[in-house]
């Protein structure tokens, strides 16, 4: 989907503004310093600087947006460096309208943001890439995790949200919460995405 397709499916929320678009990565670095964007969706595919190398550059940055990948079904899996560089989110570029705007919405808040389709396409992704050592290295940090905290992960791949996760185990939404930033903590990741592909890696989700 070209910026224009984008720009008007977020111009139907009334609490998003898009502030600016970029044709080329080169120029994403100067459009967030004068624009100062809480959310940067970005195409892991740009001329010049690719949306991994964005997405790393933003990721470190004081202060700096969150980044949103898009992404097409045939994609070689690269939006994988960009999770692991710190994008907070994971979409389709043919994702629902609405899917969208919740996933803009959910990581202006804080969180991240992959939605079902886009969690099938990265654990597609991973079993074409997985290695024997990066499975060991998942399974190791699983075993890191509490029965709660093992449960509640293994759920999350599939693009559960918060209120999903609660109403699939009977809690409420704050124990979700506590256990995946406990998750987080102790795996030394940022957000929900990056704990979704470890999980994805073990081969047990």
């Amino acid at each position: 989907m070209a910026a224009a397709g984008i720009t008007a499916i977020l111009n139907t929320a009334a609490d998003i503004d898009v502030v600016g678009h970029c044709t080329d990565g080169d120029q994403v670095s100067e459009a967030v310093a004068r624009l100062r964007p809480d959310v940067v969706l970005c195409d892991v595919r740009m001329p010049r600087m690719d949306g991994i190398a964005v997405a790393g550059s933003l990721a470190v940055a004081a202060n700096g947006p969150k980044t949103i990948m898009m992404t097409a079904f045939d994609d070689d899996g690269r939006v994988l460096d960009a999770v692991d560089a710190g994008a907070a989110g994971f979409l389709l570029k043919d994702e629902d309208p609405h899917r969208i705007i919740e996933a803009v919405q959910y990581v202006a808040a804080g969180d991240a943001a992959f939605s079902p389709r886009a969690a099938r396409q990265l654990s597609e992704w991973i079993r074409e890439s997985r290695g024997a050592d990066t499975r060991r290295e998942s399974l190791e940090k699983l075993e890191m995790l509490t029965h709660r905290e093992r449960e509640f992960a293994l759920v999350l791949v599939t693009g559960a949200s918060d209120a999903e996760l609660a109403a699939h185990f009977f809690v409420a939404e704050t124990t979700v919460k506590s256990a995946l930033t406990a998750i987080k903590n102790k795996w030394g990741i940022q957000n929900r995405t990056q704990l979704a592909v470890v999980v994805a890696r073990s081969g047990l989700a």
